[in-house]
């Protein structure tokens, strides 16, 4: 049985003094300490150390315990004296070790968490855990350190052939997996802080030629002419195009209200008087509910629109092209347009909620004049066409 003090950074400590003879630690913080060990909050310069208590336990095991209110040599054989008289009257009862977690093990429980997330949010979480445990799923949680996820990320490129747009994703989504854990109080640091985004270069977003607008125009009469002209004027995305009723559409006030697929926030369009002319005639004596599709909008529903719309863009000569990037056109139409930053973001959805809720009743002229002048660009594109904006 004994108490010692154990420093917390043996290999660092090798202090020296002017004649390079080495000088004992106990533990206090001195001008000669290493400059990069840690400091409290508040700035006091703690201990380097701790007191710990050996002794034999119930079963006859060497054990080495700490306790935070235990704070001299005199608190420790005092809880030392405890312990024994504890252990004597079969009353021993130690501090458990926290048992940490391997990130195979933890991820179960992450992904449990937000079993409640949206689907195509859920099958992306799933995608990246896989993605991570392959290469540091039987690492614990407490010994994934910066270093580990920078060799991550050199072994992710090299054996997958990724971009490092994909690994910068699979680093986020390490470092929201580790503040989960902290939350829960499993580990005290998330080591992803400190490791930078590789550097992306900026692409330019596909977006249809004046040509290729024309061509859409010239689409007959159906649901695929219909479903591109409402993403086209009013950039929603393909699963938000896929939900929407009738109900959601005011032709009285010519509005469009639908909730985005990706966030959740409760967005409101204007309708251009083409688009509204356009789904009145669409609609005909049609009593459903929904407009373009009854099924639930699932991942694999939306999965086998993309595909059919890639098919029916390559027919057309629209090489490269997907639905999602007909939101690319919108957005990038109202900048050629002047259309202001802030508008167009309302538009899109992509401002913070506190930030549409700020600009959706003082900025809606604005927005149903940017709605407008674009509708009556697209227009002009079609020279051929048979198309007249109703007075």
């Amino acid at each position: 049985m004994a108490v010692r003090w154990k420093k917390y950074y043996p290999d660092k400590c090798k202090i020296q003094d002017a004649e390079g003879k080495e000088i004992s630690c106990d533990g206090k913080r001195e001008d000669y300490c290493p400059t990069d060990l840690p400091i409290k909050k508040n700035g006091d310069i703690p201990k380097c150390g701790r007191w710990l208590i050996e002794l034999f336990d119930d079963r006859k095991r060497w054990v080495s315990v700490s306790f935070r209110d235990v704070r001299s040599r005199k608190d420790a054989m005092k809880r030392l004296m405890v312990l024994v008289g504890d252990r004597e009257r079969g009353k021993l009862q130690l501090p458990k070790k926290k048992v940490i977690p391997a990130l195979a093990e933890y991820s179960g429980r992450y992904l449990e968490l937000h079993k409640g997330a949206k689907e195509n949010t859920l099958c992306a979480k799933k995608v990246c855990v896989n993605n991570l445990l392959r290469y540091l799923g039987n690492y614990q949680l407490d010994k994934i350190t910066s270093f580990i996820v920078e060799r991550f990320r050199i072994e992710r490129k090299e054996k997958d052939q990724v971009k490092d747009s994909t690994i910068n994703d699979d680093v986020k989504f390490l470092s929201h997996i580790f503040t989960v854990a902290m939350k829960e109080g499993i580990v005290d640091k998330n080591p992803c802080k400190e490791v930078k985004r590789l550097k992306v270069a900026q692409t330019k977003d596909r977006v249809l030629s004046p040509e290729e607008i024309k061509l859409i125009l010239e689409l007959p009469q159906d649901k695929d002419r219909m479903m591109i002209l409402t993403a086209l004027f009013t950039g929603m995305r393909l699963n938000e195009v896929l939900g929407l009723r009738w109900n959601d559409v005011d032709f009285a006030r010519d509005l469009i209200t639908f909730t985005q697929s990706k966030t959740g926030k409760l967005i409101a369009v204007p309708l251009s008087e083409y688009l509204r002319g356009e789904l009145q005639g669409y609609r005909g004596n049609d009593a459903a509910d929904r407009i373009f599709e009854t099924r639930d909008i699932t991942k694999a529903v939306g999965r086998k629109y993309s595909e059919h719309f890639s098919h029916l863009f390559k027919g057309l000569g629209i090489h490269n092209f997907t639905f999602h990037n007909l939101r690319h056109t919108f957005s990038s139409l109202q900048a050629e347009l002047g259309t202001g930053a802030v508008v167009t973001k309302d538009l899109l959805g992509h401002s913070t909620l506190a930030m549409t809720l700020r600009y959706s009743h003082t900025n809606l002229d604005s927005k149903k004049k940017a709605i407008q002048v674009l509708t009556d660009h697209v227009l002009s594109m079609n020279n051929n066409a048979d198309l007249a904006v109703a007075q």
